[in-house]
């Protein structure tokens, strides 16, 4: 394995009152580009030290020489150079001297002769890489005092010069706020505009899709979502069927069972092509997520992925319930499986109203499924909300065009009696805005208007 590359050229002293020893290390470390320096005794070599013109990055000294032994002159080399790594060259028997060195040289390491060399060169790196940790960290201490110290000189006055800027900012930050929700805003009213416009093309799809949409925004309004995903929720139910629109109009108000096998491989490919729709606009992902996912079922069985009721997203199993829903009251769709065992149960229903026996028999179908087909917390909202208990049905009221007020606020959008979309919920009624409401009502028609009860 190589060596890490040194930051530094390091300069390495050797202390041995035998040449050959030196010349054995210095063999060694020569590879290594490294500046070695040699002294034959303690005092010389603090005399090399005191006049040195480089740092000295390690000491490697012999314990028994003449004069001074090396416990001695590490102890006092400790003094001239602190940061150097200083090595102690003993003999096996030298145990007392390695003690000594210790507590008066401060040596870091020690090495018993005879060495082996490549034992020898690693605790040189080792050595060398701790300097260079030493001198970054002493180099990165200075640099933070110094970045102190001119941080204290440029905080005087400047406390009234943040408070300033950090107003701006605020401030910067709500207007970039409030257009940021202006943009959004924008973008979901282009997108229910372009899905009026497309399923207007099958008005009987469309229509649901408005009121599987109204449907689900008042489901996740009553489980507590945030905003964003409460209308994620409403954008996705509004195009959750809009693959469907190439299917022939006369197949939706027929039993998917009794469609030809070719239709019913389309059909439940939809969700999916649907999410392949919308896939291009960035915004939409989730949307489309939520799409693809409206016919999974909370037993594994639904369709396109056979996703089990953990993998579901929450925004799916709230369309879910509601799309069942509608499709049963108003298109029919799957009418006989929950009127049939809705009958087998009270058997003098036939005799109702037609409209509330297939309310009756699209809720007990619901409530039954409840944890199989459907998420019983999507069924729990479903319910709550059918009984416009703490949802927005109970805040809203539905008012004729001839009771519009300025001032008043749509609690769901507008659309025109054909299904073009005009007007998002939460808009505020103008004067200009109602008098254009009343110019479409004696036109086209308009669809039904809920206002927030004040």
């Amino acid at each position: 394995m190589n060596a890490p590359k040194p930051k530094y050229r390091h300069t390495v002293m050797l202390v041995d009152d035998e040449p050959g020893i030196s010349k054995a290390i210095q063999r060694i470390l020569r590879r290594e580009g490294l500046n070695i320096l040699t002294a034959q005794s303690g005092p010389q070599a603090l005399d090399m030290l005191k006049n040195r013109e480089t740092m000295i990055s390690l000491i490697i000294s012999d314990h028994r020489m003449p004069e001074m032994t090396g416990a001695q002159f590490l102890s006092q080399a400790r003094k001239i150079v602190p940061d150097a790594i200083r090595f102690l060259l003993t003999g096996y028997s030298e145990m007392d001297a390695i003690i000594q060195a210790v507590n008066q040289g401060r040596i870091h390491r020690y090495l018993t002769k005879p060495w082996q060399d490549d034992d020898l060169l690693l605790q040189v790196r080792q050595a060398l890489e701790q300097f260079e940790l030493t001198m970054e960290n002493k180099r990165l201490l200075a640099l933070t005092a110094r970045q102190n110290a001119k941080l204290k000189e440029l905080n005087h006055g400047l406390e009234a010069k943040v408070a300033e800027r950090t107003k701006e900012i605020e401030q910067k930050n709500l207007q970039l706020s409030a257009l940021n929700k202006e943009l959004e805003s924008s973008f979901h009213n282009t997108v229910r505009s372009f899905a009026s416009l497309l399923q207007m093309q099958t008005p009987i799809l469309a229509g649901h899709g408005r009121r599987v949409s109204a449907m689900a925004r008042d489901m996740a309004m009553e489980m507590g979502l945030e905003q964003n995903e409460t209308t994620n929720i409403e954008i996705a139910a509004l195009l959750h069927d809009m693959a469907r629109l190439e299917i022939a109009r006369d197949k939706h108000l027929v039993p998917v069972s009794q469609w030809s096998h070719e239709d019913q491989e389309k059909y439940r490919q939809h969700p999916a092509e649907g999410q392949a729709m919308v896939r291009l606009i960035g915004k939409l992902d989730h949307v489309g997520l939520l799409i693809r996912s409206h016919h999974e079922r909370c037993d594994g069985k639904g369709f396109p992925d056979g996703l089990d009721r953990f993998s579901i997203p929450l925004g799916a199993k709230i369309i879910a319930v509601a799309d069942y829903y509608d499709m049963v009251i108003h298109l029919e769709k799957d009418k006989n499986e929950a009127v049939i065992a809705y009958m087998k149960k009270k058997p003098g229903a036939g005799s109702m109203n037609k409209q509330i026996l297939l309310k009756k028999a699209a809720i007990q179908f619901i409530k039954e499924n409840s944890g199989v087909i459907f998420d019983a917390l999507a069924v729990e909202a479903f319910l709550a909300c059918l009984s416009q208990k703490g949802t927005a049905g109970a805040r809203e009221k539905e008012v004729g065009i001839k009771q519009l007020k300025p001032g008043m606020v749509l609690s769901r959008a507008i659309y025109s009696a054909k299904g073009q979309y005009l007007l998002p919920y939460d808009t505020e009624l103008s004067e200009g805005y109602i008098v254009r409401l009343r110019k479409i009502a004696e036109g086209a028609g308009l669809g039904p208007i809920h206002v927030l009860l004040n």
